[in-house]
């Protein structure tokens, strides 16, 4: 070490404290740090909803960066019209990827009616409905960018398999397949207050 400081010595080398970083250079050094394609590169979710009088279930088929893919059955023990489970459906969707830490996503769905809603075209008549609406609407602030489209049913095939799966009352088994089982709706009835007033004798 003393020898260093020796052959050092001639170049007249000191030690100064670093100061404190300003708060002002620090953003700007985070807005010109560069960011990869994939922080900015949207997540596919295609969704489907089914119901009949052999059970009711969702299948969603969910696409990343880098090849990602991930396909979930998702059973319903509740009775559901064919609207409610394509909500079901599209709540899981959002939510498994807002889990996959997806910052943008593009929901594919072939139910019109809910993508109505949801663009707006529609008005929401049912209140049940509505709820589902506004929960859909409350998951979707969680992301930097969501929309969602209209597509074919024949473009949906991988997902509407998927919801039909799901909703056999015997459970298959497919490892590759992530199934789920959903005992209650996402979107309770509403609770009613009940007033009762006493009558004067």
């Amino acid at each position: 070490m003393v020898a260093w400081s020796v052959e050092l010595s001639e170049f007249g080398i000191k030690y100064e404290p670093r100061g404190a970083i300003k708060a002002q250079a620090l953003a700007d050094f985070i807005i010109q740090m560069p960011t990869t394609e994939a922080d900015h590169e949207a997540w596919i979710v295609f969704v489907d909803g089914s119901s009949s009088k052999k059970g009711s279930g969702a299948g969603i088929v969910l696409e990343g960066p880098g090849n990602f893919h991930l396909e979930m059955a998702l059973k319903f023990e509740f009775k559901t019209s064919n609207n409610q489970a394509e909500y079901e459906a599209l709540i899981a969707g959002l939510v498994l990827a807002k889990d996959m830490g997806a910052q943008n996503v593009i929901c594919r769905s072939d139910s019109q009616l809910m993508v109505g809603h949801m663009k707006g075209e529609y008005q929401v008549r049912d209140p049940l409905l509505l709820r589902y609406y506004h929960k859909v609407l409350s998951i979707m602030e969680n992301f930097i960018t969501a929309e969602i489209i209209h597509i074919p049913r024949e473009q949906n095939t991988k997902a509407d398999s998927l919801s039909k799966l799901a909703s056999q009352r015997r459970q298959p088994q497919h490892n590759s397949i992530l199934q789920q089982t959903l005992h209650n709706p996402t979107v309770g009835v509403e609770e009613c207050l009940i007033v009762t007033t006493e009558k004067d004798d």
